[in-house]
């Protein structure tokens, strides 16, 4: 193996001329720059070295060795600014896990931000959610999983960074007696069917507990794990849903969104491995995860003049109730 600093004398001899004053130059003794040489000299298998009277002159091999050498420093000079870039956030590589609502009202704001301040970071996002994400985080697979808190496993190898808290609204069908108010409370639906997502759904057990504090259980007619299905049942006046605010959805023209009097949330929160959140690659993320939470969500909606329908407006298309 070649010493790339036995190299870097090399080219001071190259470009001093003389083993006295690379020597000089470099603060070292004559002797130890020829027993340096003659040692890279052996591991490169060659002559280097020609004397010429009481000087040296470089061979051709030496002269090609100094070709690959330059190379060599080029690289190393840019893996130098690599990691410097890495120590300071600026460059990694990043995985995440999150489900659509997030995605939405989360990480894409985020990523078009780190695309102007971190453009040498490289993020890539998988649709994943528990408990397959913390099998992945272990596995280090992923770096970061979105969850909700109330289903985040009790395990001392992850640690959590809280994101926000997510507030249900009400779909309700435009014509519903209830779709002019300007709040709805959920002992006022007890009597409505409900669309909601598959059992086992953080969404549907915070929809379930919500409506059990408030003194009912939810007749469920209806099951979809995507929210803009959700609307469609809905403005087919098939029910009513629970939307989660961060879902980006919009009133229509059939339906109307509302919010909810003490409205039941869900508490976002990202996963990763412990003492992780030190790497700084992922501390620029997490910090344009938590900036881009903050102003996440939208404002409750409008209400309209009741008799008077709203153009239809939807501002994400497709999005699950993960």
């Amino acid at each position: 193996m070649i010493d790339v600093r036995r190299l870097r004398l090399l080219r001071e001899l190259d470009n001093r001329g003389t083993v006295a004053a690379t020597a000089a130059a470099l603060h070292l003794t004559p002797s130890a720059i020829s027993q340096q040489l003659a040692a890279l000299s052996r591991e490169a298998g060659v002559t280097l070295l020609d004397p010429v009277g009481r000087r040296v002159r470089l061979t051709p091999a030496a002269k090609v060795l100094l070709r690959h050498a330059d190379e060599i420093f080029a690289q190393l000079e840019r893996a130098e600014a690599d990691l410097a870039a890495f120590d300071e956030g600026r460059l990694g590589e990043v995985t995440i896990a999150a489900f659509s609502t997030a995605i939405i009202g989360i990480v894409a704001p985020a990523l078009q931000e780190l695309r102007v301040t971190h453009p040498g970071l490289q993020i890539t996002i998988v649709d994943v959610g528990p408990p397959d994400c913390y099998d992945m985080l272990i596995s280090g697979e992923l770096d970061l999983a979105f969850d909700f808190v109330s289903t985040r496993p009790d395990d001392d190898r992850f640690e959590m960074v809280r994101m926000v808290d997510d507030p249900f609204d009400v779909a309700l069908p435009w014509d519903h007696p209830l779709a002019g108010l300007d709040e709805v409370c959920l002992t006022q639906l007890a009597d409505d069917d409900f669309i909601a997502s598959r059992p086992g759904t953080a969404c549907l057990e915070i929809m379930r507990a919500a409506c059990a504090a408030a003194g009912f259980v939810p007749r469920i007619r209806h099951r979809t794990d995507e929210f803009f299905a959700v609307l469609g049942l809905i403005g087919a006046g098939c029910g009513i849903g629970l939307i989660p605010r961060l879902a980006g959805l919009a009133s229509t023209d059939q339906v109307v969104l509302r919010p909810l009097v003490d409205a039941p949330v869900r508490r976002l929160a990202v996963s990763l491995r412990r003492g992780s959140a030190s790497a700084p690659h992922l501390a620029a993320v997490l910090c344009a995860l938590t900036t881009a939470a903050s102003s996440a969500l939208t404002a409750p909606p409008v209400v309209p003049v009741r008799g008077v329908q709203p153009a239809p407006v939807l501002s994400a298309v497709a999005a699950e109730a993960g």
